[in-house]
């Protein structure tokens, strides 16, 4: 299964490599190794990444992966992120604890999809990485 076309996780130079992860129909999570915060971009926004051209991950997902993660977790919708959707990107702090759980789920994910596991088990990975993004964003808009 092409798991691609869902969601899938890139090293940001990896991502700048390939023109075909770099169009609007995806969302996008972007955090850096040693940065400070998360940039989420809504599908069909125009966002200029110039100050994540250093090693990081990016998460792609599709809105099909979206609608899916909202009917799993729907305490999520209208919430944190996902009610800023509509309004381009969000900026996200990022605690070292943070940090360093997104790039062992990150680590994880990417050696999953390599692998070529299934969804359901990409999803898991996926989804906590989403849930603690959107939690974290929650209650900095409190």
């Amino acid at each position: 299964m092409d798991t691609s076309f869902l969601l899938n996780i890139k090293r940001l130079d990896d991502y700048y490599r390939n023109l075909r992860f770099q169009t609007g129909i995806w969302s996008r999570l972007l955090w850096l190794d040693n940065g400070k915060e998360m940039i989420f971009v809504s599908s069909g926004t125009v966002f200029d990444p110039e100050h994540f051209s250093q090693d990081g991950w990016i998460l792609l997902f599709n809105e099909l992966f979206l609608q899916d993660f909202l009917q799993r977790y729907p305490e999520s919708y209208n919430n944190g992120l996902l009610l800023e959707k509509g309004l381009g990107h969000s900026v996200i702090p990022l605690s070292e604890s943070l940090r360093k759980e997104l790039n062992d789920l990150a680590g994880l994910l990417s050696r999953a999809i390599a692998q070529g596991q299934s969804e359901l088990y990409l999803q898991s990975y996926a989804d906590l990485i989403l849930l603690n993004a959107n939690n974290t964003y929650a209650k900095v808009v409190r």
